[in-house]
């Protein structure tokens, strides 16, 4: 009997060493010139062509100012790349106003980088040369949205904690990890969200929000404003 009690208690704390390692991040490539981003190990048919730490934060640093940059200034190229990689244009907007509030030469006391601030192990996974060209950067980080995506299954809430956090925190929490900057992250995009989709109920709802969070109700009517003629440009 205690022999097996002392087998489970190594089978245990095997698992638990197991979960609690880091997992490593490959970009791996195929012979046809396609890259793969996968947490899962290696595969058939694909060459490692880099191997990454499995934390991968960002500041947020442009959650506590104003609207300042105009979307429309990169609008073509979100909206290009978002189609490309299957996202939506008004969420890489929100996620852009939320970290680099539109400035593309943002950088952060952490080192993050750029409109959608890369951090350097990132910008490097997704073979971003210069963090501060937007073209670069925008593609960088719409590569990362979409590595979370698959990676969370598409909850949107677990893909925004973890570019704002990292993975290892949110796989750890099991959910958004308990970082106020991270929770407060998490809201403030999904509002910026709902902005650059138009989504006026949802926005109604989230102003008091907002308004707590110290940002004057002229700055969602600029946002709409820009959203709108940014939408009416493009169409």
């Amino acid at each position: 009997m205690a022999s097996r009690r002392v087998l489970v208690a190594a089978v245990v704390a095997g698992l638990l060493a197991a979960a609690a390692a880091p997992a490593e991040i490959l970009v791996l490539k195929n012979g046809g010139g396609d890259l793969l981003i996968t947490n899962r190990g290696e595969r058939s048919g694909y060459k490692v062509i880099s191997r990454h730490r499995e934390f991968f934060g960002s500041s947020g640093m442009g959650l506590g100012g104003a609207l300042g940059g105009d979307p429309a200034k990169y609008e073509q190229t979100v909206r290009r790349l978002a189609l490309q990689y299957s996202l939506e244009a008004s969420l890489v907007k929100a996620v852009i106003r939320a970290e680099s509030n539109f400035d593309p030469m943002a950088i952060s006391p952490k080192g993050a980088m750029g409109l959608m601030q890369l951090m350097p192990d990132t910008a490097r996974m997704h073979e971003v040369r210069n963090a501060f060209d937007p073209s670069e950067n925008i593609h960088g980080g719409i590569r990362h949205l979409r590595y979370l995506m698959d990676r969370y299954g598409g909850n949107l809430d677990l893909v925004l904690a973890a570019y704002n956090a990292g993975t290892k925190p949110v796989d750890l929490a099991r959910g958004i990890p308990r970082i106020p900057e991270t929770q407060e992250y998490v809201r403030r995009v999904r509002l910026f969200h709902a902005v650059y989709r138009n989504d006026r109920a949802t926005v109604a709802a989230g102003a008091p929000l907002i308004a707590r969070a110290g940002l004057a109700a002229q700055t969602i009517a600029q946002a709409y404003r820009v959203s709108v003629v940014a939408r009416e440009r493009a169409d």
